[in-house]
């Protein structure tokens, strides 16, 4: 019942968890390769994680391409998590300690320049 009325509304419902896991394939497949084992185990540990089979996975994602009422907010959703996932760690996220524009700034160290006699792993250049 409630899928109808959402329905008549105009909005469509995104299923967040959905977007999550599709979100963690794609960063999977990116960081792996597409046929990558290592990419195998990850998905599967991740559909298994999220209560999908693979069957089950690709049955839900071909619902949602073949319905643009749910796949413009799909994608929406899946740019928003892309987003959330790339923005820089809010102030108040930051570890104690951590600057957070008041006080002295922490500089990092400089490297000393290289010197062309010594060998590279003593800093110098070969």
């Amino acid at each position: 019942m409630a899928a109808l009325f959402s329905g008549c509304s105009g909005e469509v419902s995104v299923d967040q968890e959905f977007v999550n896991l599709y979100v963690e394939l794609r960063i999977a497949e990116m960081t792996y390769g597409k046929t990558s084992p290592m990419t195998r185990l990850v998905r599967q540990d991740a559909l298994k994680a999220a209560g999908y089979t693979r069957e089950s996975f690709l049955a839900k994602a071909d619902e949602i391409l073949g319905d643009e009422r749910q796949w413009v907010p799909f994608q929406k959703a899946v740019n928003a998590r892309i987003d959330s996932l790339l923005a820089p760690p809010a102030a108040s996220a930051a570890a104690p300690g951590a600057n957070t524009g008041n006080g002295p700034q922490k500089v990092a160290p400089k490297m000393p320049k290289p010197q062309p006699n010594m060998p590279a792993h003593k800093g110098g250049v070969r």
